[in-house]
């Protein structure tokens, strides 16, 4: 009589209730770094390739930012320091004053982005309060209106002069959310073959989006000119709607999923993901 094959004559044997939950645990996909994930994406992308022509587009557009940055620079600095006064009574430390934050510019290189700051700390990460619409939960009201006004962005005037900007460009990203574009919305990451920028097309139309696939193909297809065909005239118009913008107030206009965000709806997405998180937990 044959022997039985030795996986045949093996005891079976029911994994215990402490192992059940590692195996299922050891068979998740490892969580991927957005940091690497971003870096292999603008490493296989042909820069130089795609990169604008013209004399306006590799030299003129720079000048254009500087001499912007030298006319503003003096009425900057007396409202700088206002906002920077308030901020120090609202926050009661010199350091929270103002905001760093990683960001993704030129050709994917990650910078650190500077404003005044405008919330309170997040209790998670900053892309989950992005996501969910926190945001607006935990701005101040000084807040509320630096970000209507676009007056939270004046310190980044320092990131114009450091090359890290410019006054015209696509919105720099949060690098959790540039990975995520990247793969949701293809050529995403090929809008940064110019320097990010305080203003453009998509942010004096567009507004402030959520988690939204179509809402980022749009901001995408929006700055599509700004990228690859930059023109002074344009830019010049782009300069005098922005300023209309700021006026107006409109630059915190929230769209989640394609629309307008109520407060109420950003309360009622942020219970939802904190109730599916506690259940998760």
């Amino acid at each position: 009589m044959n022997p039985a094959p030795a996986s045949l004559a093996k005891p079976l044997v029911r994994p215990s209730r402490v192992d059940a939950p590692n195996a299922v645990a050891d068979a998740r996909p490892a969580p991927v770094d957005p940091y690497e994930a971003l870096r292999e994406r603008a490493a296989s992308i042909d820069w130089d390739a795609i990169a604008p022509e013209g004399a306006y587009a590799r030299h003129g557009r720079r000048a254009l930012d500087l001499l912007v940055v030298l006319a503003l620079a003096p009425l900057a600095v007396v409202v700088m320091a206002g906002i920077a006064l308030v901020n120090l009574a609202l926050f009661h430390d010199p350091r929270r004053v103002f905001f760093a934050q990683d960001r993704v510019g030129l050709r994917g290189e990650v910078f650190s982005i500077y404003k005044f700051r405008t919330m309170y700390d997040a209790r998670g990460s900053a892309e989950q309060s992005w996501a969910t619409g926190g945001d607006r939960l935990r701005v101040t009201r000084f807040g509320r209106f630096l970000r209507n006004a676009h007056l939270d962005e004046l310190p980044q005037l320092w990131n114009i002069v450091k090359g890290d900007m410019g006054i015209i460009g696509p919105r720099p990203e949060m690098v959790a959310i540039e990975a995520w574009a990247a793969q949701e919305v293809p050529g995403f990451v090929e809008r940064l073959r110019i320097r990010p920028g305080i203003t453009g097309w998509a942010q004096i139309t567009q507004g402030y989006t959520g988690r939204c696939r179509d809402a980022y193909a749009h901001k995408l297809a929006a700055n599509e000119a700004v990228t690859c065909r930059p023109s002074p005239v344009r830019d010049v118009e782009i300069l005098a709607r922005t300023a209309i913008w700021m006026l107006r107030g409109k630059g915190w206009e929230w769209k989640l999923q394609g629309r307008p965000v109520v407060a109420e709806e950003a309360r009622a997405t942020s219970r939802s993901t904190q109730r599916s998180t506690s259940r998760a937990a």
